[in-house]
């Protein structure tokens, strides 16, 4: 995967940090509008959140910021007949 520069302004009043929760919710929008992505995979344990009416927006998405840049790891189930290359690439 790609990796994604996270970008952390240093202003003389303080420090804007955006958490891993929000680069996720949307790497998982982002990556969900790609055509040939029909759904995220969350996992057993995203699977019973689901059936118990919790939605997760960062369903299939692991994300690890550091001070320089964000790996973001994206776990997709793709439409039946697609390229999946192409959606892969798509999505980076």
């Amino acid at each position: 995967m790609d990796e994604i520069i996270a970008d952390i302004q240093q202003e003389e009043i303080g420090a804007i940090k955006i958490t891993d929760d929000v680069v996720s919710i949307i790497a998982g929008l982002a990556a969900i509008e790609v055509e040939g992505v029909a759904s995220m995979s969350g996992g057993f344990a995203g699977g019973i959140a689901e059936a118990l009416g919790m939605k997760n927006l960062s369903k299939g998405v692991k994300v690890e910021v550091t001070e320089k840049e964000a790996i973001i790891n994206l776990f997709i189930i793709v439409e039946y007949g697609v390229r999946i290359p192409e959606v892969a690439w798509n999505i980076q």
